[in-house]
């Protein structure tokens, strides 16, 4: 009964991690407005979904494809730790995580047909439509509502 909940969470880790993400979100905003301070929603929900859903995440997924030894291991790897770092780096560097992420998840897409018509585990359903379709599309778009916060603070 333990090994199927703890399967059942590991393989349910991304949309966890997603919702934790959210979570975290709301009471940074919240301890924002209650501090008087000025904070853009989609600026902290982006940092958190970068944080939890995608460095986090591809921890998890490196070491595990490390572990059956998957070629990609290392570059999810790489990708979480620049994902992890971006939380306190600020917009170039968020913007950095995203754009690799995005371009390494959505271009997975490509490569999952064939893997879904030789039934390999993982590679269809649910799980495999939310963090390699949805996150990447809500990160970028969350990246391009928050240009307008980032630009009003610039020097130039």
């Amino acid at each position: 009964m333990i090994a199927t909940a703890g399967g059942a969470m590991l393989g349910n880790l991304g949309p966890i991690l997603f919702a934790v993400a959210i979570v975290v979100a709301l009471l940074k905003l919240r301890r924002a407005r209650v501090g008087r301070r000025v904070a853009s929603w989609p600026y902290v929900l982006w940092g958190e979904i970068v944080f939890y859903a995608v460095g986090l995440y591809d921890v998890y997924a490196g070491i595990s494809h490390a572990f059956l030894g998957i070629p990609v291991a290392f570059a999810e790897l790489g990708i979480a730790l620049v994902a992890l770092l971006s939380l306190w780096r600020g917009f170039e560097m968020r913007l950095a995580a995203t754009l690799v992420f995005a371009v390494f998840s959505l271009g997975t897409v490509l490569g999952h047909p064939n893997q879904i018509h030789n039934h390999a585990a993982g590679a269809a359903g649910p799980a495999w439509w939310f963090g390699d379709v949805v996150v990447p599309l809500v990160v970028l778009a969350l990246a391009f509502l928050s240009r307008d916060a980032y630009e009003r603070r610039a020097p130039w």
